[in-house]
């Protein structure tokens, strides 16, 4: 005689419970992982648009012509950062390329010439360190210090109609405080201020670099 095996069936009310027991699970999960998401951990790409300290020289009679303004910079960066102890604090270095308004002109008075100052890129390299702040750690407060390099073609013309031309380029560094905030997935907002330090040793200028502020407004990609 052929024996029938019982099948055992879980009452409805227990399978209700396991699965509010198993969602409850995986939305804590979630959640959990939603709390400790590292908003800027890994490599990143950013673009920002900005206000930057533009100045170039032209040697004339052992004196460094010097023209400077404030001018419109695109800047492309790419880096990599890290987010340690308990993610609270973050380190990195990139790289950057810029697009700049970089024209400028001046007169020297001494031999009535005017300089033409022809740039349109920059190139440079920074390091970041800052905390992530609240609960999310989702607020970046961040110091930079960046060393830049624009290169310059100059036209120095003479009031007798003779033109000669040099070539400059203006290694500095640039530094300052700035803020990330996350906007949509994997894409962060940032803004920053900052100075630029020059020194031009015991090379005689005619006139000193003012200290203008540069502003700058962006988005970062956090791969």
């Amino acid at each position: 005689m052929q024996q029938k095996t019982a099948k055992t069936k879980v009452p409805f009310s227990k399978q209700f419970y396991l699965l509010l027991f198993l969602f409850s699970c995986t939305l804590s999960l979630a959640q959990e992982s939603v709390l400790n998401e590292s908003y800027f951990d890994g490599p990143y790409v950013g673009l920002t648009l900005g206000a930057q300290n533009i100045f170039g020289g032209a040697l004339i009679d052992d004196l460094d012509v010097l023209g400077q303004k404030s001018a419109l910079v695109i800047e492309l960066s790419a880096g990599y950062r890290i987010q340690f102890l308990n993610d609270r604090f973050i380190a990195g270095a990139a790289l950057q390329f810029g697009i700049t308004d970089g024209d400028l002109t001046q007169t020297d008075t001494r031999n009535q010439m005017m300089v033409d100052y022809k740039n349109n890129s920059q190139f440079g390299y920074g390091i970041q360190i800052g905390v992530a702040l609240g609960k999310k750690k989702a607020f970046l407060l961040y110091a930079f210090g960046n060393v830049t390099k624009r290169n310059f073609d100059i036209t120095i013309m003479e009031t007798s109609g003779f033109d000669f031309t040099q070539k400059d380029g203006q290694r500095f560094g640039r530094y300052g405080l700035g803020v990330e905030i996350p906007m949509l997935k994997k894409f962060n907002i940032t803004a920053n201020v900052g100075r630029v330090s020059v020194d031009y040793g015991d090379l005689e200028t005619n006139k000193d670099v003012d200290d203008k502020t540069d502003f700058n407004l962006g988005v970062v990609y956090q791969f």
